[in-house]
């Protein structure tokens, strides 16, 4: 019996700032949009919780990642706490600062990454 090829989409990045689900699905995001996308995100995805919380208050509650747009991320209300990110968090975090390693948001990236625990 012949095997069957599988294909998989490759993900497309580019680099920008943006949310990261726990399950690692990368929302981009223009500079200091991050609370307006995560209200919008929040009626799609939490709509029950979003008449209580502010759609931020729901992703530091759900460990989102807020990437930003220097390369540095974090994780939670604690500006202080080293981040704690999923695998599927720490891939996409990855393949973003693959994008360009040259360049300085992929330097940030990389040491944020590397200062990261796991969840």
């Amino acid at each position: 019996m012949a095997q069957a090829a599988l294909s998989f989409p490759v993900r497309k990045f580019h680099q920008s700032p943006g949310w990261i689900a726990p399950n690692g699905r990368f929302f981009p995001c223009p500079c200091h949009e991050h609370d307006s996308q995560a209200e919008e995100l929040a009626r799609k995805y939490y709509s029950n919780e979003v008449k209580r919380k502010s759609g931020t208050q729901i992703f530091e509650e759900k460990r989102w990642v807020r990437l930003l747009e220097n390369g540095a991320f974090r994780v939670g209300s604690d500006l202080q706490a080293v981040p704690r990110i999923t695998q599927a968090q720490r891939d996409t975090l990855f393949d973003l600062a693959s994008v360009n390693r040259e360049n300085d948001f992929s330097r940030s990236l990389m040491m944020w990454l590397d200062q990261a625990e796991d969840s």
